[in-house]
């Protein structure tokens, strides 16, 4: 049986001073309201960068790792 998991994300509200689970739905939002292409920016959550909007700072949530720019195979796409 193939098993993996969906991406989970993170975002840091100006008000807040904790990083917070979101939805992948929240967070495509906020792209598609700020951003006119969206996909260099889940790029560069990939690559373990920070998104910014002026609603908040997004990132992708990585689990059991270091959170880094490590080339991985999605990246190299």
């Amino acid at each position: 049986m193939l098993k993996f998991e969906m991406p989970l994300y993170e975002a840091k509200y100006q008000e807040a001073d904790e990083w917070m689970e979101i939805s992948e739905l929240e967070l495509m939002d906020q792209l598609y309201r700020t951003y006119t292409k969206v996909t260099p920016e889940i790029k560069k959550m990939i690559l373990g960068r920070e998104v910014e909007t002026p609603h908040g700072i997004y990132r992708l949530k990585f689990k059991g790792g270091v959170q880094g720019g490590e080339q991985s195979e999605l990246s190299a796409a």
